[in-house]
């Protein structure tokens, strides 16, 4: 009888302490990794949100850019970190890929999404001297030889994919010229270099706004308000819709394993930060849209993202596994 009394005494103190521990967090400064360089999407978005956030928890969090492998090295790192909170991982898209690219064998799956912050949209672009001025016209052009030099950043990339949703639909086909990012891609495009690139609205408004590059299509469901003129793809294409929402997205994740109260308690706190004026200013700018998303909402996004993103890329031969053995369900149709 004294044994049982004691042992569920040890229980309830063990529960007392994780709670006392769970309702004092953030009790140190938090570590902050970007999975990319400074000055790109996702420092600029860290950047952004990170002062605000540190208002909400009343600590300094701590921001290190570590860079390298597509992102893989700052996911490594936040993996094999401790699932206290202590360790965030400021990210974007890349982890959806990692596996079925042979970069990495960790996922989203490896992690808890605090909060999926900002998403973007894909701009299909072209030459405004070349004689594409609808994106029918491009699609006709491109399902005869392979002509038309499409600019990309690399396979796995924004404009890979989304050369690889024009494959599966039409059977296009372009000459993919690789470039170092999607700005040098970018410039390429507006110097005659290459002919067309999906590009990042963020990275491409304001050169369509100055008339160096033409928008054809935004691969989303309906206009985006940056770009009143240019049509929402399913408009001209409904099939498109199988994929979409799909394009950039930025997130703060924690190692997955983290307590819940203390997960829920970083997403109370950039949700709140993602309210106020300062970054609400920050979004427009950025040719973004704040999505939000936290919890199971989260989890269903990145699924979405990687199903679609991952069979695309395997569809057009630039994997090196199948999405299939690591059970990522193909897109519905």
């Amino acid at each position: 009888m004294r044994k049982a009394a004691v042992f569920g005494l040890s229980v309830v103190l063990v529960f007392l302490l994780a709670s006392a521990g769970a309702a004092a967090y953030p009790e140190k400064n938090i570590q902050g990794l970007i999975m990319w360089g400074a000055g790109g999407g996702t420092d600029n978005f860290a950047r952004a949100v990170t002062p605000l956030v540190e208002q909400k928890l009343g600590q300094t969090i701590i921001l290190q850019n570590k860079t390298g492998a597509s992102g893989a090295v700052a996911t490594t790192l936040a993996v094999n970190s401790p699932a206290d909170g202590y360790t965030l991982l400021y990210g974007a898209e890349n982890p959806a890929n990692y596996r079925v690219l042979g970069l990495s064998p960790l996922s989203f799956h490896d992690l808890q999404p605090v909060v999926i912050a900002v998403e973007g949209a894909v701009v299909i672009c072209v030459n405004p001297d070349t004689p594409y001025k609808t994106m029918q016209e491009l699609v006709e052009a491109a399902k005869g030889e392979k002509k038309i030099r499409m600019a990309t950043s690399g396979v796995g990339g924004l404009p890979y994919v989304a050369g690889a949703m024009m494959k599966n639909i039409h059977g296009t086909d372009f000459n993919y010229i690789q470039f170092d990012g999607d700005g040098p891609g970018a410039t390429a495009v507006m110097g005659g270099h290459a002919d067309v690139m999906p590009l990042a609205l963020s990275t491409s408004v304001e050169y369509m706004r100055a008339g160096r590059l033409r928008g054809l299509a935004v691969l989303t469901i309906k206009r985006v308000p940056q770009l009143p003129e240019v049509p929402a793809i399913t408009e001209i294409y409904p099939e498109y819709a199988q994929y979409l929402p799909w394009g950039p997205f930025y997130g703060v994740f924690v190692k997955k394993g983290t307590p819940d109260d203390i997960v829920a308690k970083l997403s109370e706190a950039f949700t709140q930060a993602m309210a106020e004026p300062r970054f609400e200013e920050y979004v427009k700018n950025s040719g973004g849209f704040k999505n939000g998303a936290t919890g199971g909402e989260a989890v269903q996004f990145l699924e979405k993202f990687e199903s679609t993103a991952s069979w695309l890329i395997y569809n057009a031969g630039g994997a090196k596994k199948s999405p299939a053995e690591f059970n990522i369900p193909e897109p519905k149709k």
